[in-house]
């Protein structure tokens, strides 16, 4: 949750809740083309054979991104040692996913494409295909869905 003060809309404010640009313009600029990355990797995306809008889930996949991607550095810090084991790192992603089971009628599916949250599938699929700790602990080939390589995306 404390990425949203960072995504597409939360930028916008500064820390005393002020909406204003107070962000340099080269940053922004920077924002918004990695921004673009995660929009258009959700746009591509269907359920049901019907698009994902990645400009509406846009704020949620910047918050599950960047929160997972938080939440595993901390995690695997507080690791014996500082680190983790290959078999713990597999856990902690495999605990991420089991988050967003679930079972929906086709309908209800539908209608959380007009949802600001992702499709459940997506949102775990989405975001961990854009970690690299996630494609190393399940060894994951380049190239593959679940490890783009350059066609990743990173935020932050």
């Amino acid at each position: 949750e404390m990425t949203h003060g960072f995504d597409d809309q939360g930028r916008k404010f500064d820390a005393l809740g002020r909406r204003h640009a107070w962000w340099k313009e080269p940053t922004v600029l920077a924002f918004e083309g990695r921004a673009k990355c995660i929009r258009e990797q959700y746009s591509g995306y269907e359920l049901h054979g019907k698009p994902v809008n990645g400009k509406l889930t846009l704020g949620e996949d910047i918050a599950d991104l960047g929160g997972l991607k938080m939440a595993h550095k901390a995690w695997r810090k507080a690791g014996e040692n500082g680190e983790r084991t290959e078999e713990e790192d597999r856990m902690f992603f495999l605990a991420f996913a089991q988050t967003w089971c679930g079972v929906e009628r086709s309908k209800a599916a539908d209608q959380g494409l007009l949802d600001a949250h992702a499709p459940r599938k997506w949102r775990v699929r989405g975001t961990l295909s854009d970690l690299p700790d996630f494609a190393a602990a399940y060894t994951c080939p380049p190239g593959s869905g679940m490890n783009p390589g350059k066609q990743r995306c990173a935020l932050w």
